[in-house]
């Protein structure tokens, strides 16, 4: 939501909420944040999910890290966020609040909770599943997020459903076929495919595109 063609995706928790990918685009994450928090006055985002470390996809961590949320990203991508990403360098140019105004008080933790193959989060009712996208084409370090009650899984880039009406590919490209095969291999039964690009389809839809049984 919030972003032409990009979504960020709330998780609701007994206590809390998490979002999946907190985009920033032109206009910064804060307004992402702000809408959260009018949907869920009272609950806290404790933690944001990071699919992968292309640049449109770490816009909002600053933003979130700032904001005192976690940060669920796979563990090969540890080194570079804590160095690069989340660094409190002085910014002489359009400097951001993390820059400004360093959380040192969270850094003695560090929040990040690294991925290696599952993660999940749980409040006894709901869970949300974190698994690491092996083998994928798109980029090292992916992950994807599940909702095994709801059956829903979110995915960003390997899959961005067409137009409808519009004719399915020739050759399905490899990131989706990839997308696929991890789903068989974790052996998640998905319902829906919620992608950070473009809308939610039924998984029919992507057994279409990728020209792939159920």
């Amino acid at each position: 939501m919030f972003e032409s063609g990009s979504n960020s995706l709330v998780v609701e928790f007994s206590d809390y909420v998490v979002v999946v990918e907190p985009y920033a685009g032109g206009r910064g994450a804060k307004p992402t944040i702000n809408k959260v928090r009018e949907m869920f006055p009272n609950k806290p985002i404790k933690y944001v999910v990071n699919s992968h470390n292309h640049f449109d996809h770490l816009g909002g961590l600053r933003t979130a890290f700032h904001e005192g949320a976690t940060i669920i990203a796979h563990s090969s991508n540890h080194d570079f966020y804590k160095n690069e990403v989340l660094s409190h360098d002085v910014w002489t140019l359009d400097p951001d609040r993390l820059s400004l105004y360093p959380p040192t008080e969270f850094d003695e933790g560090y929040q990040f909770e690294n991925v290696d193959s599952r993660y999940t989060l749980s409040d006894g009712t709901r869970n949300l599943d974190i698994y690491y996208v092996q083998g994928s084409p798109h980029a090292e370090g992916m992950v994807m997020a599940y909702l095994p009650k709801e059956k829903i899984l979110i995915e960003a880039d390997v899959y961005t459903p067409p137009a409808p009406g519009a004719a399915m590919p020739t050759t399905p490209p490899a990131a989706a076929v990839n997308l696929y095969d991890n789903v068989k291999g974790y052996k998640l039964d998905v319902a829906t495919i919620a992608g950070l690009h473009g809308r939610a389809v039924p998984w029919s839809d992507f057994l279409r595109f990728v020209n792939k049984p159920n």
